[in-house]
């Protein structure tokens, strides 16, 4: 090798070890600040806390629908699969207050499960039920229908599939 080409060598390894130690430099360097931002963002939490109460924002509820709302139901989330002997259940939303009844069949039997009573929606329209699938049950798939109503003439009706297997 020439003097030449060893001069070129050592001049690249000189700048690759400099961009490294500059790299290394700035990473350090974003580390800090952005701890410091964190810093300033956490004192600013900490002092919107101390703001007289005067100044604090209401406690949000949700708003009730008009009187001439129509009424829905959806299920939200339901158990399934399960087995005969476990515990189930279902989550409807509707409108707040409605009161809602369920009705489990398994092979045309309705289920008579102390969990399946008629509940009233919450203040956000969500009615939950578990209970406990019938030891009898037979595998497959039984509806599990839920009839909200509110007030004389509105009603609504949601049906899930179970599934009944065996675990």
């Amino acid at each position: 090798m020439t003097t030449k080409s060893l001069k070129l060598v050592r001049d690249i390894a000189i700048g690759s070890v400099v961009l490294v130690i500059l790299a290394i430099a700035l990473g350090v360097l974003y580390i800090w600040y952005t701890g410091q931002q964190g810093a300033q963002v956490a004192d600013a939490a900490t002092a919107s806390e101390e703001v007289s109460p005067a100044y604090a924002a209401p406690n949000v509820q949700p708003k009730k629908p008009s009187a001439d709302a129509q009424i829905g139901a959806s299920v939200q989330m339901l158990t399934s699969p399960v087995a005969p002997g476990k515990n189930a259940s279902i989550t409807v939303r509707t409108l707040p207050e409605a009161t809602c009844t369920i009705e489990v069949s398994y092979n045309d039997v309705i289920s008579k499960d102390s969990g399946l009573s008629k509940k009233v929606a919450d203040v956000y329209g969500l009615v939950s039920w578990s209970w406990t699938v019938d030891n009898t049950a037979a595998i497959g798939e039984w509806p599990v229908k839920v009839t909200c109503s509110l007030g004389e003439t509105r009603s609504a009706v949601v049906v899930g599939k179970l599934t009944v297997s065996a675990k």
